[in-house]
């Protein structure tokens, strides 16, 4: 962890709320109180969610903030100590906590599907910590691990779970997936990615034409698992786990992955309106555009 700067490292190491307004207030000098700092965005978002100008220019600037947020809580659990890891879970609460305490004491699989937004990995964490005590966290995804996440692996651990990546690429990975499930551990699997990921699905998304990647149909069949959608949002003094509608696939054949892909659509969509300035695939919403919508609009 030598690479990692002095400042940023005091800023991380300190408490949960305090970090984080300390991020605020440099933020806010840093981009000169809200006149610039931003990705660009702001044409996107103004036609995208229907937005004035200065409003869009705002919620351009506040995906920056909320990026670099993200960064710096990743940050957090390089230099936190375990115990202050845990200080720091305290501040971490569930909306709909029902649904994941009824899933957990089912004692069946469990499928948690989140979306990559607010601080997800600390709101994961806590989440497996508070419902599901004992079992394993298994994280879906299409790239191989990186240094930084496997240290950040190492420290979920202490705080009391056991965290895992596997690589979906192939059918023997997928297999492994499956497996792990049926041995009673609990899957992230991410609901909110462009189709280049596989299994791409037309839904309406945002008032507009667009694709999902969707295999969490095929897993949750073969798995026999309940899904529980989730999204964390991130204030300065905590993070909120929202809690989904839970369902099952009870058939396969289109009907089944149509009314699949409304209930992911739906969730999905309801998260970024909840807090679109925490949705982190803003700057790859292109990617979610059919073909055979965008080729058009390239061509013009």
């Amino acid at each position: 962890m030598d690479e990692i700067p002095a400042l940023h490292r005091r800023i991380a190491s300190l408490p949960l709320a305090a970090r984080r307004h300390a991020l605020r207030a440099s933020w806010l000098v840093k981009t000169g109180f809200g006149r610039h700092g931003g990705f660009g965005l702001d044409t996107t978002l103004c036609k995208t969610l229907r937005l004035g100008n200065r409003e869009s220019r705002r919620l351009d600037r506040e995906i920056a903030f909320h990026d670099t947020l993200t960064e710096l809580e990743w940050l957090s659990l390089l230099v936190r100590s375990t115990d202050e890891l845990i200080a720091d879970a305290r501040h971490v609460s569930t909306e709909g906590e029902a649904t994941l305490a009824r899933a957990a004491a089912s004692g069946a699989p469990v499928i948690l599907a989140p979306l990559h937004m607010g601080n997800y990995v600390f709101g994961l964490a806590a989440t497996m910590r508070t419902y599901f005590p004992g079992r394993r966290m298994l994280i879906l995804r299409a790239r191989d691990d990186h240094e930084a996440d496997t240290r950040v692996m190492e420290r979920i651990r202490e705080i009391g779970t056991e965290m895992r990546f596997l690589q979906v690429s192939d059918k023997a990975s997928y297999a492994e997936a499956v497996r792990f499930v049926r041995q009673g551990a609990v899957v992230i699997y991410f609901i909110d990615l462009p189709p280049s990921y596989g299994g791409p699905v037309d839904v309406n998304l945002l008032g507009q034409p667009m694709q999902l990647a969707l295999g969490i149909d095929s897993l949750a069949r073969v798995a026999n698992a309940t899904v529980v959608p989730l999204s964390v949002t991130s204030s300065l003094i905590g993070d909120t786990v929202h809690v989904g509608r839970a369902f099952e696939v009870v058939d396969v054949g289109r009907a089944e992955r149509m009314r699949i892909a409304g209930l992911v659509s739906r969730h999905v969509e309801g998260a970024i309106l909840r807090a679109p300035g925490q949705w982190h695939l803003w700057p790859r919403l292109d990617e979610f555009v059919p073909v055979s919508i965008a080729a058009p609009e390239a061509a013009e």
